[in-house]
């Protein structure tokens, strides 16, 4: 495996990261990857949305998708340049939509792909993923969100929760129950306009005080049969598709905590202590240069996982390696962080005092969500252990 880029990719590199120097605000500090700082503020909400448009008119949002469905047919090393610059800048570029895109592109209709990826690539539309319920978290196939097929559509009744930035899409992907005697198989996706007679939204705060979560009510929902995604009671293909997307979000943590270790980098360089710089203090160094050796240990992790998905090889185990040892070094940037810090640490980005814009803060709090959030870290760990990992019996 050579994980050299090419001058080529290096070239897109830097035109990467030149978008960036121009469509950024100044002075950004950057926010997490995904959607969900998106909710601080109608001023944080506006910089995500005109970053979003930005990208697609530049085709960034889908570079590895067929160009006659908005993308670029470039390589999955481009798309990974791309996802780590955004997530090294903080940039808000990152939203549920190509998630969705992924799976229409695997399991939809030719119809579909250029009614709903199409609009995605170019940066037109949003989209939440409608997965976690009450009952139905780390086990997801307990879903219970009824679908009832009738002549010319499903009647959807139920709930779902945790639903990112819901509150902000145009559509849903929506994982629904259309065989209450088939656990496993009697699920069905279907795509759901965010804006149909019957919902309701109601959003709840996440630990760092950003209302980004929903809830989400359905309430006779109807839902036209041509939304169906891929095959009725065929949901658990999809499902399967979509935690290996999501757990390869491990890799943006990472990149995003390489911000966060320079900016604790440059903290130390600038604060001096009883006369003598912080940077020179061996404790912090110590700990600053473990935090910096475990990141690199993540990114040529995340190489590997963007290899062998180049090259056509199962992804489920490395995703999930990625999302385990992803979230625990996040959680670890921002512990670190706080122990340099000080009282510093611990103020919001909107008091005087606060240093690095609070943002060692927010991923102190916001980092202790990396371990259960799109599955618990158990939860990898069982799919590292099984069939497609080491090769271990199911639990019983």
């Amino acid at each position: 495996m050579d994980f050299r880029y090419t001058a080529e990719e290096e070239a897109f590199r830097q035109e990467v990261r030149d978008f960036f120097d121009k469509e950024l605000p100044p002075g950004w500090l950057g926010v997490d990857p995904g959607p969900e700082e998106e909710s601080r503020s109608q001023e944080y909400y506006e910089i995500g949305l005109r970053m979003w448009r930005k990208a697609g008119e530049r085709n960034y949002l889908g570079l590895t998708w067929p160009k006659e469905y908005g993308g670029r047919g470039a390589s999955v090393w481009m798309e990974a340049i791309f996802m780590q610059e955004a997530a090294y800048r903080g940039a808000r570029v990152m939203d549920m939509a190509p998630a969705s895109a992924e799976l229409i592109l695997q399991f939809g209709t030719e119809e579909q792909k250029k009614r709903f990826v199409v609009p995605i690539a170019e940066g037109q539309v949003k989209w939440a993923t409608g997965m976690s319920e009450p009952n139905a978290g780390t086990d997801t196939f307990n879903i219970a969100l009824k679908a009832v097929e009738e002549s010319d559509c499903y009647v959807l009744n139920g709930q779902k929760i945790w639903t990112s930035n819901a509150h902000h899409a145009d559509y849903l992907m929506v994982f629904t129950r259309t065989d209450p005697n088939n656990k496993h198989m009697g699920l069905t996706a279907v795509v759901v306009d965010a804006k149909s007679p019957g919902i309701t939204m109601r959003q709840i705060a996440q630990p760092t005080g950003i209302p980004a979560f929903c809830e989400v009510f359905f309430d006779s929902v109807k839902v036209p049969k041509e939304n169906v995604i891929g095959q009725k009671n065929g949901g658990m293909q999809l499902l399967m598709h979509a935690f290996g997307i999501e757990r390869s979000y491990g890799l943006l943590t990472i990149h995003n905590a390489r911000r966060y270790l320079d900016q604790l980098v440059q903290y130390c360089k600038e604060t001096v202590i009883d006369g003598r710089p912080l940077c020179q203090d061996t404790l912090v160094r110590s700990k600053l240069a473990q935090l910096a050796t475990e990141i690199e240990v993540c990114m040529n992790l995340g190489d590997e996982l963007n290899w062998m998905a180049a090259n056509g090889l199962p992804t489920v185990k490395s995703s999930a390696q990625i999302k385990i040892l992803g979230g625990q070094t996040c959680q670890r940037v921002g512990n670190v962080g706080m122990q340099i810090m000080g009282l510093y640490g611990a103020l919001d980005e909107d008091s005087k005092w606060a240093k690095i814009g609070g943002r060692i803060k927010h991923t102190y709090i916001s980092s202790i969500s990396f371990t259960l959030a799109g599955g618990t870290t158990e939860t990898s760990k069982n799919h590292v252990a099984g069939k497609q990992g080491l090769g271990l019996p199911k639990q019983v």
